[in-house]
């Protein structure tokens, strides 16, 4: 009898734990539930009167709108300005322009050229000629902020030259000479040095000598 009540006593208290942690939760979710349909309920109360309040402002300015377009009843042009005698004397000075590639082609590429950095730094000289006689001379001339292995002299009887050394060798200055046979005696001759700096050709100033 005595077991029969102390397991009627552990049944009861199990119940109403469960009960109360039932109690518990379900009242914590119908509250929040309860909430959440309130706020649904207040914002789907206010927003058709925002709305409404909305589409009668814009069809209050449509109105408006149609009502100033009917009143402009007449539009007059005042085209006096086409008769005025200036008007006629103004001339079209379109100009035609040739249609070009825009960019560059490569538009990684470096906007400053090597050959733009020889013009730049390459200084190359026509020295007076030496050793002047009937039928030879000594052609000089220098070399300053490039190297190159590729330089010689052009020559003539005018400035249009024709003729030309072999290539020659600069010295450690940067100066380099040749020299010239088969002159004729009593003439202009005139001259210049000339360089190839890989692959740019560069020119020293035309200078005249007389051959004796």
């Amino acid at each position: 009898m005595h077991k029969k009540h102390n397991k009627f006593l552990v049944i009861s208290f199990i119940l109403v734990l469960v009960l109360g942690v039932y109690s518990y939760f379900y009242n914590d979710f119908v509250g929040k539930v309860f909430s959440a349909d309130s706020s649904l309920t207040s914002s789907l109360g206010t927003t058709p009167i925002a709305a409404s309040s909305d589409a009668s402002v814009k069809a209050a300015e449509d109105t408006a709108f149609l009502m100033k377009l009917a009143s402009l009843t007449r539009i007059k042009v005042d085209a006096s300005l086409f008769e005025d005698q200036s008007f006629k004397l103004l001339v079209n000075n379109d100009v035609q322009l040739d249609q070009v590639a825009y960019g560059r082609t490569n538009p990684f590429s470096p906007t400053y050229s090597a050959n733009a950095a020889i013009k730049a730094t390459a200084i190359l000289k026509t020295n007076p000629a030496t050793n002047i006689n009937k039928t030879s001379a000594v052609l000089n001339g220098s070399l300053e902020g490039a190297t190159t292995s590729n330089i010689f002299f052009e020559y003539g009887t005018d400035q249009n030259l024709g003729s030309k050394t072999s290539k020659v060798t600069t010295s450690s200055v940067g100066s380099f000479a040749a020299i010239i046979y088969g002159l004729t005696p009593k003439t202009a001759y005139f001259y210049r040095a000339t360089a190839n700096i890989n692959g740019l050709v560069i020119t020293g100033d035309i200078i005249p000598f007389n051959t004796n």
